[in-house]
């Protein structure tokens, strides 16, 4: 039974390269993957609604304070406690550890912090004078320690797609797929995973369609509600793959599986010295970098746009259902568009495929923007607020489709010509420089902005700035690419023939 799926078809081997006998372990482990992606979904798209919509003198503007001051911090945290935890109980231990804990909290913001907010919350006076009192640069911190369990829902949120996904999953999958079934099984993973995504947008869109607000905020603590059970049933799926399928020898043998490649643990300052020396490894950290901050510019304005195009706090999660919706089904069907332009066309192409397309609505949608600014109310006889969200949405579910299905896989093919220290080395730096700096760059930018520059201003009235932003991160992004693809064919190359040379 071959890795390259030679057993099937030329149609089963693209699309369904899954034997029978195999469907007992591979549709477990995508259910896992979907439940935590479909938790993942959930509380993504309510967390914005809560700062969006819910926070005491809350809005877009918030956002950025919260990456910068409290995910980020707490992403190292997690890290830090997450491998101490792996070394105490280990790997099996620490997955129900992780997923219980996040239950009670989702549990207990459901129940308890969200019916309470106006009680444990400060009131808008005592953040307001604060303001007064406190230095300028707090200006939209203060709100985020105001409205402390809607931060602490943001949080919990970002850390479980962090943790849960590449963490918890990944390292498990990585554990018990044989080497015989990596190619085939890791490309359907996220695809059978992306349905829980539509699934959990059709869900809150569904919840969302009322117009009484009492009800609203009902079906909001019935959604949050639903995470917490859907984590209950992540451990359920995780302990029936451990006691049942991977006692079937014909589906599992450690001596199988594919060893996992260590990753180099580099510092920020390691990182910048490793780039410093390779001109080649310096412009792939502008990939990560460039998409991280480019993207985040650009969903600032869009849900800043959002949240005034749509006031009321249902539409808002409506459509933040709908963006769910799109992403998943953009994922799906650029899943599979991927597959045939990865082997018809060179990687230039493939990799210059997600700037493109992030130019090109991107800049559809600040025009739209910039019209509407001027006075315009129709275009083509369509309302251009609610058409600039749309293009907007649009534009957000298909750089993060691409990018799961292109952007990643490009990234990684740039290590493949190099050895394997300089491999290892090389993707520390890129994942501490250009990963981290890309999502806590774009948060930076426009903290500086609403708090330092113009302290206290929407962050819609630096739309201009942001835009001009977005299209040099971009133009650097594909700069890069131009540069970098003739080393890329180049290194390649280099490495097929010393593979000869030692063939011979």
């Amino acid at each position: 039974m071959g890795d390259n799926g030679q057993d099937f078809g030329k149609v089963r081997a693209l699309l369904w390269p899954i034997h029978g006998f195999e469907l007992k372990k591979f549709l477990p482990t995508s259910l896992l993957m979907a439940a935590i992606i479909f938790v993942y979904t959930l509380v993504r798209d309510l967390k914005d609604t809560f700062i969006q919509k819910y926070a005491i003198l809350g809005g877009t503007e918030l956002i950025s304070a919260l990456k910068l001051w409290f995910v980020l911090p707490m992403a190292f945290v997690v890290v830090i406690v997450f491998s101490t935890l792996v070394s105490k109980f280990g790997m099996r231990k620490t997955f129900y550890i992780v997923c219980s804990f996040y239950t009670i909290f989702f549990a207990v913001f459901a129940w308890i912090l969200f019916p309470n907010a106006d009680k444990i919350h400060m009131s808008k006076a005592t953040m307001e004078a604060m303001r007064s009192s406190w230095p300028s640069f707090t200006y939209y911190i203060i709100p985020c320690l105001g409205n402390w369990a809607y931060t602490m829902f943001f949080i919990f949120a970002e850390t479980w797609g962090t943790l849960a996904v590449s963490s918890l999953f990944w390292f498990f999958a990585n554990e018990i797929t044989k080497k015989t079934e990596v190619k085939r099984f890791y490309a359907l993973y996220p695809l059978i995973a992306n349905i829980g995504t539509i699934i959990c947008g059709t869900l809150i869109s569904s919840m969302s369609k009322v117009k009484d607000r009492a009800v609203f905020d009902h079906n909001v603590k019935i959604l949050v509600s639903i995470a917490a059970v859907f984590c209950i049933i992540t451990m359920f799926i995780y302990n029936y793959i451990n006691t049942v399928v991977l006692k079937d020898p014909k589906l599992f043998d450690p001596s199988e599986v594919k060893p996992k490649k260590k990753k180099a643990k580099v510092s920020p300052l390691d990182g910048l010295k490793i780039l410093a020396t390779s001109p080649y490894l310096f412009l792939i950290v502008f990939l990560p970098l460039s998409y991280g901050i480019s993207i985040n510019l650009y969903e600032g304005i869009f849900k800043g746009h959002m949240r005034a195009a749509l006031p009321d706090p249902s539409a808002y999660t409506e459509m933040a259902g709908r963006l769910s919706q799109v992403t998943g089904i953009a994922t799906i069907t650029l899943t599979f568009l991927s597959v045939g332009m990865l082997r018809k066309f060179k990687w230039r192409f493939n990799a210059l495929v997600t700037p493109v397309s992030m130019l090109v609505l991107g800049v559809a949608f600040f025009c739209l923007m910039f019209y509407h600014n001027g006075g315009g109310k129709k275009f083509m006889g369509m309302d251009v607020p609610m058409l600039a969200v749309w293009i907007g949405l649009l534009g957000d579910a298909v750089a993060k489709g691409i990018k799961y299905c292109l952007f990643d896989t490009t990234k990684s093919m740039t290590f493949r010509p190099l050895d394997p220290y300089t491999q290892a080395q090389g993707q520390g730096a890129v994942e501490v420089i250009g990963g981290r700096g890309g999502k806590a760059g774009g948060a930076f930018i426009t903290y500086i902005l609403l708090n330092v520059i113009s302290v206290g201003s929407s962050i819609l009235s630096h739309t201009k700035t942001l835009f001009i932003l977005f299209i040099l991160f971009l133009l650097a992004w594909i700069f890069s690419i131009m540069k970098l693809s003739g080393m890329y064919e180049q290194k390649v190359k280099e490495s097929e023939q010393a593979q000869k040379a030692e063939q011979k």
